[in-house]
């Protein structure tokens, strides 16, 4: 006890020679410290990011297979292709018809991968419905549009809907991001997918124009089909809005407002049916437990379930990597200077203490001489160490808590691409997992449908990532275990210098 009293006393006689000390401790240790907060930031923001993004992925068609199928029609004429077309038969004409589809089988065998959560498969088709009228098509067609018998085209017609099925309405991709809400009746269920039951939902401003009602029937052609056997008559079990945001023209804030839809939501067997491509899906849409798991899946799925190159396994791997890859640089950044500013912390305890105790060499001569056991000294000078050492991390630990934030951000706007690179990422075809090129024609090759169907584009709609430095209280800890680490490395040099001084040859240099 005694030995640790004059290590304390010692450190408080020479506050000149250790303010030096405590003043390079001090930088290097925040410095140390901030790196330490902004790369255990990074670390977690880069766990939220696997659980939010990179874990989807949707079996599809191929842009490379729709790109061969439009160049192969292109270049015939069209004499040709109509001759071809009255020469097929029924089931030249209902391959024709599912050749951009993928098999429902398929999008069932892959979704049997143990690392699939939960999957989904969606189909779109254009529906005629004879006894209701779009009014916002109807007012887009002009007299010129129309045929020499005054008919709009049937992809034009004011009666011609867009059916979107999946296995259960709730989990409909603009449901579940809020773009559109139930505002009456019910969604379609599992089970209604299962039994085919004839519901949907209908867009509320286009029931309120047609007078329709949760409850009323609705009647629906079947594609391709004539007579009263074509008409399938469907329930409407539910109403939702529309809800969008537009920019004022004033200024940066926003506004909603509900936009007429055209959108009728049914289940995917209701819509197959309508469609006349039983067994066919637009795509397969899966979550999976992990981006770690993307190329697993990828290869599983080119070697196990592909059909050659007609089908593709399209991700949102460029997402992940888009907001990921700035933090991981980051947290490299921020390790590497964590390693370097502790490797002078180390030095400066070194030569502090071989300075302080080679100027010290008759003290200690004194005190040995006097009785004082190598064990005693050793004490003596660990306290002072310490002391040393505790001061620094104190002062460190409130410096980091204010400069760690920026800190992180100064590193994150170095690692951040610029607008022109990230803009040159999302065009380029091929690449990474999800960065495909678009289809022919505006099929939406580059979209995903868990961004809300076709309607927004895969890499480039995510926001830039954003490093929130937090100060846990887990840097105590590592505080506590960077001071014992430097006090332990600032005894090393008394430790060697004292067991090895003999009293009597110190003395005797007096």
């Amino acid at each position: 006890m005694r030995s640790i009293k004059r290590g304390v006393r010692s450190f408080l006689r020479h506050p000149l020679r250790n303010l030096v000390v405590l003043l390079l401790l001090f930088v290097c240790l925040t410095f140390s410290l901030s790196m330490l907060a902004v790369k255990l930031a990074a670390d977690s923001q880069v766990g939220e990011v696997k659980r939010s993004v990179g874990n989807y992925a949707e079996v599809r068609v191929s842009s490379e297979y729709r790109m061969a199928v439009f160049e192969e029609e292109r270049s015939q004429e069209e004499s040709e292709r109509a001759a071809r077309a009255r020469r097929m038969s029924e089931e030249e004409i209902q391959e024709q018809k599912t050749r951009f589809l993928v098999p429902e089988e398929l999008a069932d065998a892959f979704s049997q991968m143990d690392e699939i959560v939960t999957y989904d498969k969606v189909l779109e088709a254009r529906i005629t419905l004879p006894d209701i009228t779009n009014t916002q098509m109807e007012t887009m067609l002009s007299m010129r549009e129309r045929g020499p018998q005054g008919e709009a085209p049937a992809a034009l017609s004011s009666s011609s809907f867009t059916f979107e099925g999946n296995t259960d309405g709730s989990s409909v991709a603009d449901f579940m991001l809020g773009n559109k809400e139930l505002v009456e009746g019910s969604f379609y269920t599992y089970q209604d997918y299962l039994d085919a039951n004839p519901v949907v939902m209908v867009e509320e401003t286009l029931a309120e124009e047609n007078g329709i009602g949760v409850g009323d029937l609705i009647v629906a052609e079947k594609s391709g089909e004539n007579g009263r056997t074509a008409e399938v008559e469907l329930t409407v079990i539910g109403i939702y809005r529309s809800v969008e945001a537009q920019e004022q023209e004033s200024g940066s804030n926003t506004e909603t407002f509900n936009p007429m839809g055209d959108t009728f939501y049914a289940p995917l067997s209701v819509v197959q049916e309508l469609n006349g491509t039983p067994g066919y899906v637009e795509l397969g849409s899966y979550y999976f437990d992990s981006v770690d798991s993307t190329g697993k899946l990828q290869e599983a799925f080119e070697t196990e379930i592909a059909d050659g190159d007609k089908y593709e396994l399209a991700t949102d791997y460029s997402d992940y990597e888009s907001i990921a890859d700035p933090l991981l640089k980051v947290g490299k950044t921020s390790l590497i200077g964590l390693v370097g500013a502790l490797g002078a912390c180390a030095l400066i305890i070194l030569l502090s203490m071989a300075i302080i105790v080679g100027g010290r060499t008759r003290e200690l001569g004194v005190l040995k001489a006097i009785g004082a056991t190598d064990r005693q000294v050793i004490v003596q000078y660990a306290a002072e160490v310490l002391c040393i050492c505790l001061v620094a991390i104190i002062l460190a630990t409130g410096a980091t808590a204010m400069v760690s934030q920026k800190m992180g951000d100064w590193l994150l706007s170095g690692n951040q691409p610029s607008s022109q690179e990230a803009s040159a990422e999302t065009q380029v075809p091929g690449g990474m997992p999800g960065q495909v090129a678009a289809g022919p024609m505006g099929m939406g090759g580059d979209r995903l449908y868990k961004e809300g169907g076709r309607f927004a584009v895969v890499s480039g709609q995510e926001e830039a990532a954003d490093l929130e430095v937090v100060y846990r209280g887990s840097m105590l800890l590592y505080g506590i275990l960077i001071l014992l680490a430097i006090s332990f490395l600032g005894m090393l040099v008394p430790l060697v210098w004292i067991t090895r001084l003999r009293p009597a040859q110190v003395l005797s240099m007096e």
